[in-house]
């Protein structure tokens, strides 16, 4: 299984992507320039092995140009903010909105032009979505947004290429024991969930050979903790 991640300096893609490289998968990795050191170090034994390659971004995701089409794309960019709307500029905003919806939606489209749908092929595009797809929590209304657009973009595509192999999936999870999670300064991390846990379930998922899609998983923490003030 060959697959293509982006954003792979965060937690939840290098989770993902030990995970595939533990089934014996074949990952290619795209950060940003800055992150690109951090990522070979991180995966230096499977490039030496040739089971991985790591490619940088200078500014968009979506200037990414894939050589040949993957059984699997992931796409985990995001930014997270958590502060109150009123504490953040037209620049935050507009920044969070792209990175985390418009160049995913990009990106979408540049692999499906790029690799029509095949039928003796099965394609899946993974979409990492949140809780805050389906509700709204105070000082996130930006990230809330921007997963609410996801959720809407992937019921759309399912529904677009029905007749065909490609699925599309949004996994949408409570918080995340990752540095993004961490910002959550309220909140007790030993009740978050690990990413490892995460990304076994959605690469389950994907890989089952069955006829069983689930286009939207959610996966919430059964205890949430907060600290003490």
């Amino acid at each position: 299984m060959k697959s293509l991640i982006f954003g792979a300096s965060g937690g939840l893609a290098d989770a993902i992507a030990q995970t595939l490289l533990a089934r014996e998968g074949h990952v290619d990795l795209v950060t940003r320039e800055a992150k690109r050191g951090e990522v070979e170090h991180k995966f230096h034994e499977a490039v030496r092995r040739n089971r991985a390659r790591v490619f940088a971004v200078e500014h968009k995701y979506s200037s990414f140009n894939p050589e040949q089409p993957c059984d699997a794309y992931f796409f985990t960019q995001a930014l997270f903010s958590p502060k109150p709307i009123i504490a953040m500029d037209d620049v935050e905003i507009a920044k969070e909105i792209e990175v985390g919806l418009v160049e995913v939606i990009q990106l979408a489209r540049k692999l499906l032009s790029q690799y029509p749908p095949n039928p003796n092929e099965r394609r899946d595009y993974c979409f990492i979505g949140s809780t805050s797809a389906y509700a709204g929590f105070r000082n996130t209304s930006v990230y809330c947004a921007v997963k609410h657009g996801l959720l809407g973009f992937v019921r759309a595509m399912n529904d677009e290429y029905a007749q065909t192999n490609t699925r599309f999936w949004l996994f949408s999870m409570g918080t995340m024991n990752t540095e993004m999670g961490r910002r959550l300064t309220e909140q007790d991390s030993s009740s978050f969930l690990q990413p490892a846990d995460v990304a076994g379930r959605i690469v389950e998922a994907i890989c089952s050979p069955s006829n069983l899609f689930e286009p939207e998983v959610i996966l919430r923490r059964r205890t949430i903790r907060f600290l003490e003030k």
